[in-house]
C-alpha cells in the first residue's frame, strides 16, 4: 500500500501598520475581440480566388480546344465523303502544254499630235467624291471655315453645303470657296446662322 502523509501550514495574520492608505480602484477588464479577418485568412482567400479564376479559364479554354477540334473532325468527314464521291481516275493527266503562237508583225500605227493651237483633250472628269473631298480641304483651309460645322453633298455638277456657322458673312465665304473647285457647277447653300 502506498503511504499517505498530510502536512498542515499555519499562517498567521497580523496587522500592518500603514502609513498611508490604500485606495483600491476597480478596473473594468478589458476583452480583446478580433474582429474581421486575419492576414493570413485574407491571404489563403485571395488565394483560393485566383486559384478558381484560373480553373474555370482551363475550363473554358480546354472546351474551346473541344470545339475546334470537333468541328475540325467535321471538315476532315466531309472532305473525305467528297473524296470517296469523286469517281476515281484510272489514269494519271498527262500535263498541257501551251506554246505561244508566233509574234505577228508589227504594224506602225500613226498617232495624230494636237496642234498648238488646240487645247489639251482633258483628263476624265472627277468622280462625285473627288469633288466633295476637294470642297472639304478648302473650307479647312479657310482659317474661319475651319471651325465651323458644314457638311458638303455633291452630285451632278451640283454642290449642296448645309449646317451651321456662326454669321452671315462665313455662309457666303463658303459659297464662293465651294464654288471655286473644279467640276462645281452651281451651289445649293443650306447652312444656317446660328450666333453664339
Amino acid at each position: 500500500m502506498s503511504e499517505y502523509r498530510e502536512t498542515r501550514t499555519v499562517v498567521e495574520e497580523v496587522p500592518i501598520q500603514r502609513a498611508r492608505p490604500v485606495v483600491e480602484t476597480q478596473h473594468e477588464s478589458v476583452v480583446h475581440e478580433s474582429r474581421g479577418m486575419s492576414g493570413g485568412e485574407v491571404v489563403a482567400l485571395v488565394l483560393a480566388g485566383i486559384a478558381a479564376a484560373v480553373v474555370i479559364t482551363i475550363l473554358i479554354l480546354n472546351s474551346q480546344q473541344r470545339e475546334t477540334e470537333d468541328q475540325l473532325a467535321i471538315e476532315r468527314a466531309r472532305a473525305a465523303a467528297a473524296q470517296e464521291q469523286q469517281p476515281a481516275q484510272t489514269s494519271p493527266q498527262q500535263p498541257i502544254v501551251v506554246v505561244p503562237p508566233s509574234q505577228p508583225p508589227v504594224v506602225q500605227v500613226p498617232v495624230p499630235v494636237p496642234a498648238p493651237s488646240q487645247p489639251a483633250p482633258s483628263t476624265t472628269a472627277p468622280t462625285n467624291i473627288e469633288v466633295e473631298v476637294d470642297i472639304n480641304s478648302k473650307l479647312l483651309d479657310d482659317q474661319d471655315l475651319r471651325s465651323q460645322s458644314i457638311d458638303v453633298k455633291f452630285n451632278a455638277g451640283i454642290a449642296v453645303l448645309s449646317g451651321r456657322v456662326s454669321s452671315e458673312e462665313l455662309k457666303t465665304r463658303a459659297e464662293r470657296v465651294a464654288k471655286t473647285v473644279k467640276g462645281v457647277r452651281s451651289v445649293i447653300n443650306n447652312i444656317t446662322v446660328q450666333a453664339n
